[in-house]
């Protein structure tokens, strides 16, 4: 019995779900972040593109969370396309900006990966 319950709390950790996601941008993990990229994973901040492993991508999502003093992140809304790709508009506000936040995922193998994570100063 004991088993069973280890072997559910570890299918459980390791889920790779929306949710967790959502709950990864709201607390700034790239650690958890980065569980959802790949080589084919296009990160955007600013117009500037960063493909690449999970290292240089996390590296760059860590240098955007330093320089801006974010504080809060909410979703404006979250869909599925007719491709089957999933779609999450969202903002990052700081206390003096605001940054749209725009996310396509796609499921490969029961898991999902970000193809395009998108961040732009809302002017």
């Amino acid at each position: 019995m004991k088993f069973l319950y280890v072997h559910l709390f570890i299918i459980l950790i390791n889920t790779n779900s929306i949710d967790n996601l959502l709950s990864s941008l709201e607390i700034r993990s790239t650690k958890d972040i980065a569980k959802y990229l790949n080589l084919k994973s296009e990160l955007i901040i600013n117009d500037k593109i960063y493909k690449g492993n999970n290292f240089q991508q996390t590296k760059a999502l860590d240098s955007f969370f330093d320089k801006n003093d974010i504080n809060k992140f909410k979703i404006v809304h979250k869909g599925n396309s007719e491709k089957n790709l999933i779609y999450i508009l969202g903002e990052y506000s700081s206390n003096n900006d605001i940054y749209k936040v725009f996310l396509t995922l796609y499921n490969s193998d029961k898991k999902y990966i970000v193809q395009k994570f998108k961040i732009d100063k809302k002017l």
